[in-house]
């Protein structure tokens, strides 16, 4: 490996390392398999030609026996970074927040894989899952939409950098096409039940209060843009979103998601 390249970050799938010319290089671990890295090249190859904010993908390379991805580096720092230091801003970044989620919903997503086969897989997946639940997930689940809108499905503020020219959607691994509704779902069950990470009590409780306001501001915001995407739909969704984050396994979420689960299908 060149010895000017540094790691800039990690993450569950892969190292981001500095590159040349102002670049940088996601490098996969070797155990990430090479479907999933097919899916989220083809992803990136994508919406980088939509003009969304987001920085575009250059090239796909191999590099000692590891695959990678050369993105436009994007200097600034994370939206949830932000709403730590500057909590006086909470509203504002959730209105552009909303304004960012409905510029992704306003592209076209018919050549990324189907949400609802995807969700259906998952679902199906859960072993530990009661079989009247499974049922009432999948009927649910077949009465739906299948959409054909470009969903991110992992919007949260950790994904969103702001720059000095403004606010860069990161990540698209995870994309596919559906119905916005979903997508917001899929937000909504990200800054419900995502656990506060390495902070103290009186930390945790300022985040969750912080963390309340952020997401309603976004969501009034979000149905006010998108009067075609009604609360309604979006519980809906909701329930079907949290199953599929329990597939995930994160720690400090799963007796959260159980409980929602219950009362949503009333069990």
């Amino acid at each position: 490996m060149d010895p000017e390249m540094f790691i800039i970050a990690r993450g569950r799938t892969a190292e981001v390392l500095a590159w040349k010319n102002e670049q940088v290089l996601k490098l996969f671990y070797d155990w990430v398999s090479t479907e999933a890295i097919a899916r989220e090249t083809k992803a990136a190859w994508l919406v980088s030609a939509m003009g969304l904010p987001t920085p575009k993908l250059l090239a796909d390379v191999k590099l000692d026996g590891r695959y990678g991805l050369i993105y436009e580096r994007v200097v600034g720092t994370s939206l949830l970074t932000m709403l730590s230091v500057r909590p006086w801003l909470c509203v504002q970044y959730g209105r552009q927040f909303a304004e960012l989620h409905t510029a992704i919903h306003r592209q076209q997503g018919s050549e990324l894989p189907p949400l609802k086969t995807s969700l259906e897989s998952t679902i199906r997946g859960l072993k530990e899952l009661p079989k009247n639940l499974l049922k009432a997930a999948l009927n649910r689940l077949a009465s739906l939409p299948e959409g054909d809108k470009l969903c991110h499905l992992d919007f949260h503020p950790d994904q969103v950098m702001v720059t000095a020219s403004g606010q860069s959607i990161l990540d698209w691994m995870t994309a596919h096409c559906g119905p916005p509704a979903a997508d917001v779902a899929r937000t909504i069950v990200l800054l419900r039940f995502g656990p506060v990470l390495n902070a103290n009590w009186l930390m945790r409780m300022l985040a969750n209060s912080m963390r309340g306001i952020f997401l309603r501001t976004y969501l009034q915001h979000y149905l006010e843009l998108n009067p075609a995407v009604t609360p309604a739909i979006i519980d809906v969704w909701l329930p079907l979103l949290a199953l599929a984050r329990m597939a995930e396994d994160i720690p400090g979420e799963k007796g959260k998601l159980q409980a929602f689960l219950q009362k949503a299908f009333h069990q």
